[in-house]
């Protein structure tokens, strides 16, 4: 609805508010101005009121009859109109009654800001409501201060207080009064100020930008000599000086835009006669681009393919490998075996023929398996101390056959991680028959764990083999590469063990030196990170 408003009635209206904010702002600051001062007056007088009769009553060692004393507090009364009562308490020993009061009604209770009072010797100046109106109360205690002939020291001693009770009704009510007045004279001073703004908008505003909306009316139908002619040199002056210059420029700008269409419709022949001759070499080319497209996508469905095939191949390895591992394990434990019943005939020739049906078991796998998919990490806590102590009970069979010492040093202190525990020992049980197949004269195998920084856990791995040459160490963890004679390897091992570390989060690493041994150096963090689990 604002925006319908024209502009000399959002600017009458805009300063209206203005005006009656600052109206309204300014009456709530000086009627809080003047509470707080005629509080203040009521307060002050009050407390002259309390001060002076304290005082008089103070003069004598005990206080004047109750006339005397209502004849007191009906004169400070009638000085001060504003003040509703006043009251005496006096003491007797540790009791405190009523003395004397100018309230008609003589049972006004001794509270315990009055017992206060008298107690510390301390004025009290509160300020309450009673659910009506306003109040201030203001308690004073009497001194009477003696000067006992045997001593020059004075003797302050309390005998009683004043109770002054202000009503602030009547300063309210005039607060009150100023606020209604100021209310009703804020909208009148709009109201006076709105009719001759209104006028001077009329004039100065509205008539000026009705005759620049007249003329741009007409320049948009298409007369371009709709100029505006403003006796003012104010901005409305200048916006139709501007105006006037806008419109000379459009005129010239559209001589020229005539010319030059006349100049475009005369090469519209000759680009004819080019665009056909270009459409029939783009007609020529685009045959040509969508053979070589039928081509190329002929090319990529045969890469497709391609890369198809080869997974499978490396997936069928890999999974050949896998089962290999344990056969081999298995087929350690039938060869100790057999050597533990040599002087069995029967038993020999049995434990043979398992033997020889494990061998041809590995070669069927091998052969004619499709294809695997690498299993989800099935995560759990894992202690890799116990982990390696499994492994070391399922290959000493093996290592004693082999002549090989097995040694292990595990770190009590080794934190537990969370893993894929049947894949951490496939790990663990390939890099073992690697160095296996290294010390086939024997040799020693040492596993090591220890804690590493941040929570993780490190495991080594180190054998006293052959070693592996300088040059093929950088494609150590390749797929299909191996350095051990044909048939004896699949060149899988090590990458499957990289894979399975890699999706735990961990690293692993090999230092080797030639006729010295291998060390295997693998790094798990606590937890697997969230992309790998």
């Amino acid at each position: 609805m604002f925006r319908r408003l024209s502009l000399p009635a959002k600017a009458t209206l805009l300063l209206s508010l203005v005006v009656f904010g600052v109206v309204l702002a300014l009456t709530y600051f000086m009627a809080q101005s003047s509470k707080s001062v005629i509080e203040d007056d009521y307060r002050k007088r009050s407390l002259t009121a309390a001060d002076r009769l304290a005082s008089k009553l103070g003069e004598h060692p005990e206080l004047p009859s109750k006339n005397d004393m209502e004849d007191l507090l009906f004169g400070a009364s009638e000085k001060n109109l504003s003040i509703t009562d006043i009251s005496v308490f006096q003491v007797h020993g540790k009791e405190v009654t009523l003395a004397a009061t100018s309230s008609s009604d003589d049972s006004i209770p001794v509270t315990s800001d009055i017992r206060s009072v008298i107690k510390t010797g301390k004025r009290l100046d509160r300020l309450g409501h009673d659910g009506k109106s306003r109040y201030v109360d203001i308690v004073v205690p009497i001194h009477h201060v003696s000067h006992p002939p045997k001593t020059k020291i004075a003797v302050d001693r309390i005998v009683g207080c004043v109770s002054v009770h202000t009503s602030l009704e009547q300063a309210d009510q005039i607060i009150e009064k100023s606020l209604n007045i100021a209310y009703f004279f804020a909208p009148v001073a709009i109201l006076l100020l709105i009719v001759p703004l209104n006028i001077l908008f009329r004039f100065t505003v509205h008539k000026p930008v009705k005759r620049i909306q007249e003329a741009m009316s007409r320049a948009e139908a298409g007369d371009l000599r709709a100029e505006v002619n403003l006796e003012s040199r104010d901005e409305l002056g200048m916006i139709a000086g501007s105006y006037n210059r806008m419109l000379r420029q459009i005129g010239e700008a559209t001589s020229e835009r005539i010319s030059l269409i006349e100049r475009i419709n005369n090469f519209n022949d000759e680009l004819k006669s080019k665009v056909a001759s270009a459409t029939i070499e783009l007609t020529q080319r685009n045959r040509e681009l969508r053979e070589l497209n039928a081509r190329l996508l002929k090319m990529q469905l045969e890469l497709v393919q391609l890369e198809r095939l080869a997974v499978a191949g490396q997936l069928t390895a890999t999974f050949a490998h896998e089962v290999g591992t344990p056969l081999n394990l298995i087929s350690g434990h039938v060869q100790l075996l057999i050597e533990s019943f040599h002087d069995n005939d029967t038993m020999v020739r049995k434990l043979a023929l398992v033997q020889s049906q494990i061998g041809r078991l590995g070669e069927i796998v091998r052969r004619l398996l499709d294809a695997t998919r690498k299993p989800k990490l099935e995560l759990m806590p894992v202690n890799l101390n116990a982990l390696v102590q499994t492994v070391g009970a399922l290959i000493r069979p093996t290592l004693h056959s082999r002549q090989i010492q097995f040694m292990d040093q595990l770190d009590p202190e080794l934190p537990t991680i969370q893993a894929d525990q049947k894949q951490l020992e496939q790990v663990l049980l390939n890099l073992i028959n690697n160095s296996l197949d290294a010390m086939p004269n024997g040799g020693q195998l040492r596993i090591e764990t220890a804690p590493g920084p941040d929570g993780t856990a490190s495991i080594r791995i180190s054998d006293t083999g052959t070693g592996i040459q300088p040059a093929h160490l950088e494609r150590l963890f390749e797929p299909m590469f191996t350095t051990k004679e044909i048939g004896q390897g699949t060149g899988l091992g090590l990458s499957i063990c990289r894979a399975i570390v890699k999706e735990h989060g961990g690293e692993i690493a090999v230092k080797s030196e030639p006729g010295v041994g291998t060390t295997f150096s693998i790094l798990l963090p606590a937890e697997v990170p969230v992309l790998q689990a």
